[in-house]
């Protein structure tokens, strides 16, 4: 049986004042996120991703949190406007 990451319950959202600064581990970030806990603790590991490391264990913060969804948000494409008289 596969052990189950522990949540804390009642968690603050990265995008409030509180949640800025709190530290979420992979697992209680993955719901605000694109990805899975599994998936943002591999990125940590790999080092792709910024997070904060106490000497035993890795979080992110609120801010990291926005910062990486704001990375991975695909942006509509919009066809710059054609020059008037260029042939």
């Amino acid at each position: 049986m596969a052990r189950q990451p522990k949540i804390r319950e009642n968690l603050p959202a990265p995008t409030s004042a509180e949640g800025q600064l709190f530290h979420y581990t992979a697992y209680e970030a993955a719901p605000w996120t694109p990805f899975s806990g599994r998936k943002i603790a591999e990125l940590i590991a790999r080092r792709e991703i910024e997070y904060v490391f106490n000497g035993r264990d890795n979080y992110l913060t609120g801010v990291q949190i926005a910062a990486l969804v704001e990375r991975y948000t695909v942006k509509p494409f919009t066809a710059p406007p054609l020059a008037i008289g260029r042939r």
